[in-house]
């Protein structure tokens, strides 16, 4: 089976954002952990959904089996790693394979999609999801000719994309609590809308849309298509994120639910050394880590170079980025939610 294009290569390699988001969830681990009770011979079992490559959430995943051998130095600790069938599961293993915690750690991988149960029923006393949970089960078919990204869209069109986030939103927590064992936690981080209403990543996918207008204007891709493209992305609220507990769809309880900013490592760098080609590359790797392959197969799918014509987005769009750095930032509020399964 071949592995998701674009979220294998040089994701890890360009995915500081992603790694700064899961370490900001360390306190919220190791009291999600300290707040499970187990037998003193029952296993902590600990889920990663939507671990991709491993590369992120390992740290993650490390931090959490730290503080569960804290409490109990020498209790049995599995971790289960899910993602598509299509993850690069190679690389997953590959990057656990260096775990030297005494005991060892069991790691399992599940090759499920995360609107799923991904673990035995009940089975599971930390769940947790990094920059994974904002991404929408299927491409949508709404146009958006505002631009590329559900906070564009107005009236009809902004109410079908919201039933679907929400939708899609109160399946995942449903699968989590088929996974999640009572009294469990689930900490979920994925990008937001504050409650000022700003969104994270809009300047980017505004800037994503004008550089696939000029790319139509040469001839690389079709006028329709960019017109029809949408990043299958949303950046929920916090009622949002509450609406499914609020109805009583699943059975969770809210122990945390708030957004706060994460900053963007490459534009702070940039402003310590103002060095904006350095910017420009890592900045555009770092896009097309997380975009490529919806791009490849949803806005590029019909063209006879597809290769070609993705290569000349991103080298637009790194140029874009170089000729302004400030313009086009990434600005992240990330939503976390902290669960207890009742």
């Amino acid at each position: 089976m071949t592995s998701t294009r674009g979220m294998t290569d040089d994701y890890d390699a360009h995915s500081e954002y992603q790694r700064a988001v899961a370490d900001s969830g360390a306190r919220r681990i190791r009291a999600a952990v300290a707040a499970v009770t187990l037998g003193p011979d029952e296993p902590f079992v600990l889920a990663d959904f939507g671990c991709s490559t491993g590369a992120n959430s390992m740290t993650s995943v490390d931090t959490a089996i730290d503080a569960i051998r804290a409490n109990a130095p020498g209790r049995s600790v599995v971790a289960l790693h899910n993602d598509l069938p299509t993850n690069d599961w190679n690389a997953l293993f590959a990057n656990v394979t260096g775990d030297e915690h005494n005991p060892p750690v069991l790691h399992l991988a599940s090759a499920a999609s995360f609107f799923t149960p991904a673990a035995p029923a009940g089975s599971v006393h930390l769940g947790m999801s990094f920059s994974a949970a904002h991404w929408l089960r299927e491409q949508p078919s709404v146009v958006v000719p505002e631009g590329w990204y559900p906070c564009e869209a107005t009236g009809a069109a902004r109410a079908a994309l919201a039933a679907a986030a929400d939708a899609d939103w109160t399946a995942f927590l449903g699968a989590r609590a088929a996974d999640l064992a009572a009294g469990g936690r689930l900490l979920v981080q994925m990008v937001g809308t504050d409650a000022s209403g700003n969104v994270t990543a809009r300047m980017l996918l505004r800037a994503m849309a004008d550089v696939a207008d000029g790319l139509a204007e040469d001839g690389f891709v079709g006028h329709d298509a960019v017109r029809r493209y949408l990043l299958p992305v949303y950046p929920r609220t916090v009622d949002e994120g509450r609406a499914p507990i609020v109805r009583g769809d699943v059975p969770f309880a809210e122990v945390e639910c708030r957004t706060d900013p994460v900053a963007n490592p490459y534009f702070t760098r940039w402003q310590a050394d103002g060095d904006a080609s350095a910017y420009a590359k890592a900045y555009a790797a770092f896009v097309r880590g997380f975009t490529e392959s919806s791009l490849r197969e949803h806005l590029f799918a019909g063209e006879r170079d597809a290769d070609a014509a993705i290569d000349e987005y991103f080298t637009r769009l790194a140029a874009r980025f170089r000729a302004d750095p400030a313009r086009d930032r990434f600005e992240d509020w990330t939503l976390t939610m902290v669960l207890a399964r009742t």
